[in-house]
């Protein structure tokens, strides 16, 4: 199995799980043009698209994947805001309850932001279990034996407070991404109550914040904390997620 980050920042977000002869899509932020491109346009090997919510750089593009066949899943609120997707083609989804989309078996779970919100457990045979959060400031379950977790590392407090005080971030605006974005240190926090260094095999750091995080420092003090690869999701980043990595 193979994480494709198509692309990772408020730009859009859009990923690909790709087993070699199936792909689940993760987010719709990005271009059908631009999926089909990151996938060698294998597009009739897509079984499936996962989203999140409904804000535009994780949904904009949910209806273009409908039109193009992909069946697309998520929160109710994002078929409830977007009227033209085509009949049956968009499946609301329940949670903690499993969906199945070919070999993937994937859970979703309630997390925290300004919108309804959904993290996901993603199971498949390659790859064992992944845990999948974005835009959240904090998790609504903790899980134990994940194999590979792709979540977001925004911001980093101090970072933040500083570009505040220099005035190129307001507080109206820190304010809201502390009450909807993970810091990199809850994100380490969580993953030490997941006991992330005994299960995980990767972990891959995503929608970091272009003004409040530092990818190098972001991926090496994750790595350290729990000794384990550690990967920060950008354009065209290609992640092994067998099950067999050490």
């Amino acid at each position: 199995m193979r994480l494709i980050t198509i692309n990772s920042n408020s730009a859009g977000n859009a990923y690909a799980l790709d087993s070699g002869s199936e792909i689940l899509l993760l987010e719709a932020g990005m271009k059908m043009a631009d999926v089909k491109r990151a996938i060698n346009y294998r597009l009739a090997d897509v079984v499936g698209c996962v989203v999140t919510h409904e804000h535009g750089d994780h949904a904009k593009c949910a209806v273009e994947y409908a039109r193009f066949g992909v069946e697309v899943y998520g929160p109710k609120a994002l078929e409830n805001g977007k009227k033209c997707f085509p009949f049956g083609k968009y499946h609301s989804l329940i949670v903690e309850r499993t969906k199945h989309i070919s070999n993937f078996d994937i859970v979703p779970f309630h997390n925290f932001h300004d919108v309804e919100i959904y993290g996901y457990l993603i199971r498949h045979p390659q790859m064992g279990t992944m845990l999948f959060s974005t835009d959240s400031y904090k998790l609504g379950m903790t899980l134990r034996g994940i194999n590979h977790f792709l979540i977001e590392a925004n911001y980093e407090d101090s970072m933040l407070k500083d570009n505040v005080k220099n005035g190129s971030v307001s507080k109206a605006q820190s304010d809201r991404i502390m009450l909807s974005h993970m810091s990199l240190n809850y994100c380490i926090e969580y993953l030490r109550d997941c006991e992330a260094d005994k299960s995980a095999k990767t972990i891959t750091l995503c929608h970091l914040s272009d003004r409040n995080s530092d990818p190098t420092i972001f991926r090496n003090t994750v790595a350290g904390a729990f000794g384990v690869p550690c990967y920060v999701a950008t354009r065209g980043k290609i992640v092994e997620l067998s099950k067999d990595i050490i």
